[in-house]
């Protein structure tokens, strides 16, 4: 993780009290990005809302939904594959 994703990072720790705080207190300036994918929201946010299933053997992620709302701002967007990282 790079200095300023750490920064960013410290940031909203300091910002919300609880992981349940870190939602948008409104949805008004939330985009709709869906389509392509992507690991930063345009408002700086590193962090997304997703639902996922864990494999009950060994706990890792076993399914997500593609799905995916930004914890800062509500933007919707679309998480990324591994398929999404290899060149073409």
């Amino acid at each position: 993780m790079g200095t300023l994703q750490r920064e960013r990072v410290a940031l909203m720790v300091r910002r919300y009290k609880s992981i349940y705080d870190m939602k948008p207190s409104s949805y008004e300036n939330a985009m709709d990005l869906r389509g392509n994918p992507t690991t930063v929201c345009p408002c700086g946010c590193v962090v997304w809302v997703l639902k996922v299933q864990f494999d009950s053997d060994s706990g890792d992620i076993a399914m997500y939904f593609l799905d995916m709302e930004c914890a800062m701002c509500g933007t919707r967007a679309t998480a990324p594959t591994p398929i999404d990282s290899m060149e073409v």
